[in-house]
């Protein structure tokens, strides 16, 4: 086939994307797919077994390498989850698995990201309470963890979910020095230093959110200094203000990421903003909507512009195309991805028609071949 970033036939230049869906290890949870930017048109290129419950992904930068956590309470009989590394082919997109199976020391690793070197990854393991630093090696194999902190700290309010400490995402500060972990047990974000050059993970400090919240997935502004986190138990998305010098945070307003008048079950997911930084996107599962909101360009508040259906049932995870122009959606219980166009100059959403049915997916990457 030609390359994947190159034209073919009568689209335009296609892009790599990859899919993680829930399954067992015999069943393919990993899907690589070709984007067409200009008709924003998926397509099936590869499919791989091997990894259970592949729930979410990673793309080092400019190392042609994918990384994949493995929801899982154990494994080979140890107790806790792993994470895996897959060789990228530029032209194809295709993958092809990398030795190592690390340990992440936690049950249940349900987030993995990268420094912006690729020389670490971090994890979050949900339900064994803990975030764990990965060294990568020059090839772009896991080592074993160098860090694992578990966390402590006063619980929330929801005795059925909040009964322990919870870690849902861990994210580094784009200008490095910092990661953040928003813990939807405790309605809080834990702070660390984050060095992934002398591969160390310290905690430097926490930041409340409001009591219920549940704190799920965290995201960064391109330009401004704040950072909105998406707040899975009271579908809330909550405005940070963001120290880069001292780490900090300062949790401010919080806005429904839900209709007024929504008065059944749902549970927020995931968030990202687009690529201009004047649209922010959070999905909502049970009211199965991708909400929109533009982003002061000044101060980064929040205003609801509406609500998408997002073409499926549960919307997991999504993800945004690097031009800005595509929004991508996974519905974990339809088995379906939808694609949508963005309005350049309202940030609304429209479903172009073009889906994929995938088996149970819940992550969404594309991947950009940076340099690192």
């Amino acid at each position: 086939m030609e390359g994947i970033n190159d034209h073919a036939g009568t689209g335009g230049r296609s892009r790599i994307l990859y899919v993680g869906s829930y399954g067992e290890a015999s069943e393919p949870t990993l899907h690589v797919c070709s984007f067409d930017e200009e008709t924003g048109t998926l397509a099936l290129v590869q499919q791989l077994a091997g990894v259970e419950h592949a729930s979410y992904l990673a793309v080092r930068p400019g190392g042609r390498v994918l990384y994949a956590v493995s929801e899982t309470s154990e494994t080979s009989g140890r107790p806790g989850g792993s994470a895996a590394a897959f060789a990228i082919d530029p032209p194809t997109g295709k993958l092809a698995p990398l030795d190592g199976r690390p340990l992440t020391h936690g049950a249940h690793p349900c987030y993995i990201s990268t420094d912006r070197e690729g020389r670490a990854a971090l994890v979050a393991n949900y339900s064994g309470g803990s975030v764990a630093l990965l060294p990568i090696g020059e090839d772009g194999r896991l080592k074993e963890a160098a860090a694992v902190v578990r966390h402590e700290g006063e619980l929330g309010p929801n005795k059925g979910r909040q009964e322990s400490p919870h870690p849902h995402c861990i994210v580094p500060h784009p200008e490095g020095g910092y990661a953040y972990v928003p813990d939807l047990g405790t309605d809080s974000i834990v702070i660390y230093r984050f060095d992934p050059a002398g591969l160390t993970l310290t905690k430097h400090g926490e930041c409340a959110i409001h009591a219920g919240a549940g704190p799920r997935h965290l995201v960064f502004h391109p330009r401004l200094p704040v950072a909105y986190v998406i707040n899975e138990l009271d579908s809330t998305v909550t405005w940070l203000r963001v120290d880069a010098d001292s780490g900090k945070l300062e949790a401010g307003p919080a806005v429904s990421a839900l209709p007024d008048g929504f008065a059944g079950e749902s549970y927020a997911a995931d968030i990202h903003l687009s690529p201009c930084g004047r649209f922010l996107y959070a999905s909502n599962r049970g009211h199965d909507s991708i909400a929109v909101f533009a982003a002061d360009q000044k101060d980064g508040t929040l205003a609801v512009i509406g609500h998408v259906p997002c073409g499926g049932r549960t919307p997991r995870n999504f993800a945004l195309s690097p031009d800005g122009r595509w929004l991508l959606a996974a519905s974990q219980d339809s088995g379906v991805v939808t694609v949508f166009a963005v309005d350049a100059e309202s940030g609304n959403l429209q479903p172009n028609g073009s889906t994929l049915r995938l088996p149970k997916p819940v992550c969404v990457r594309f991947y950009e071949e940076t340099a690192s």
